[in-house]
């Protein structure tokens, strides 16, 4: 029996968005807390995909205490977060980020006047995100874009892959300090929103139920109030959540789950775990490997796949697969996922 999908909202008007596309809908009540849910089903090409739909509220602290709390009750082998986001660069209001990873960047030291940003990072699935960028550029995904389109916000509904920043307040002005803080520190972030990274970091510790951070963008910052008022949240949020169905149609759901290979756990663990890379509490030097034969100008994800892949090969130093593993099971010893890799 295949296990739930299981997707996360912060918005009433998110969570309604995607309930569009359910049917045989009932509520559920968490047994111990009597948190709030939506089951219903989603049919597609003779398939049944059960659904859980969970609204987290705002901020980071909400959305971790509610995905823990669902993923640890329904246990899915698929989660997604989605809803509406600020767009930052390179965006338009009703275009669709899929979140690569997060920039966390309100962890940091203050002395004096000076703030030295220590962000914090997550990641999406390594296979969800490149799934959700093929099926971006599919001729199903075009011909529903232009089913969704108000041409009142932009002319087209672009989709993009990237990093978004996630904290705790809202990014209302070009001219506010956190926005110049952005520009400085995370000039790379395509959007801004403040669940994405609590979400992330509560699947970290399950690096192998697939995850996925989708938003649509409802505003470009500066003009919040004015977008709002003509309804791009609605807007941003329909977009988001068709495509967020379009893409679970393109998930694999065999009768039998297809094992994966040792190499393909290890990249969604060590993705999972250390979303900054090689570099990321130093773990691949304390596992005996040579940060020179990795290219370390790319993503964390980017980074672990292509370092698996050398040591899939013999290659990568004094390091080996059982080594980094014996080195990651020194930090998590009791996760779950770590143990079945030793």
């Amino acid at each position: 029996m295949k296990k739930p999908i299981l997707i996360l909202t912060a918005l009433e008007v998110e969570r309604l968005a995607i309930e569009q596309y359910l049917i045989n809908i009932e509520p559920l009540a968490h047994p111990a807390t009597g948190t709030d849910y939506t089951k219903g089903t989603y049919n597609f090409n003779n398939q049944t995909l059960e659904v859980i739909v969970a609204r987290t509220d705002q901020t980071n602290v909400n959305a971790a205490i509610e995905t823990e709390r669902a993923i640890a009750h329904f246990n899915p082998e698929y989660v997604f977060f989605a809803g509406v986001a600020g767009g930052l660069k390179d965006v338009k209001v009703g275009d669709i980020v899929i979140g690569r990873d997060v920039y966390g960047y309100e962890r940091g030291k203050a002395e004096g006047n000076n703030f030295k940003s220590r962000p914090q990072f997550g990641a999406s699935s390594y296979e969800l995100e490149r799934l959700a960028g093929q099926y971006a550029k599919s001729e199903s995904w075009k011909q529903t874009t232009e089913k969704l389109l108000n041409p009142e916000f932009a002319p087209v509904i672009g989709t993009y892959t990237g990093t978004i920043a996630s904290g705790e307040k809202v990014d209302a002005s070009i001219d506010s300090d956190l926005h110049q803080f952005l520009k400085q520190n995370a000039s790379h972030a395509l959007a801004i929103e403040m669940e994405g990274l609590g979400f992330l970091e509560v699947c970290r510790m399950r690096p192998l139920v697939k995850t996925l951070l989708l938003r649509g963008i409802s505003d470009l910052v500066d003009n919040k109030g004015q977008m709002d008022s003509k309804g791009s949240q609605p807007y941003a949020s329909a977009n988001v959540a068709a495509f967020l169905f379009g893409l679970l149609e393109q998930l694999d759901f065999p009768d039998a789950t297809i094992e994966r290979t040792r190499e393909q756990k290890l990249v969604e663990v060590m993705c999972k775990l250390y979303p900054g890379g090689l570099r990321d509490n130093q773990i691949w030097i304390a596992a005996g490997g040579n940060l020179s034969l990795v290219n370390l100008g790319q993503s964390g994800k980017g980074q672990w796949v292509e370092a698996i892949r050398i040591l899939k090969l013999g290659g990568g130093g004094n390091i080996t697969m059982d080594s980094l593993i014996k080195t990651v099971a020194e930090e998590y010893g009791e996760n779950k996922d770590v143990k079945d890799l030793l």
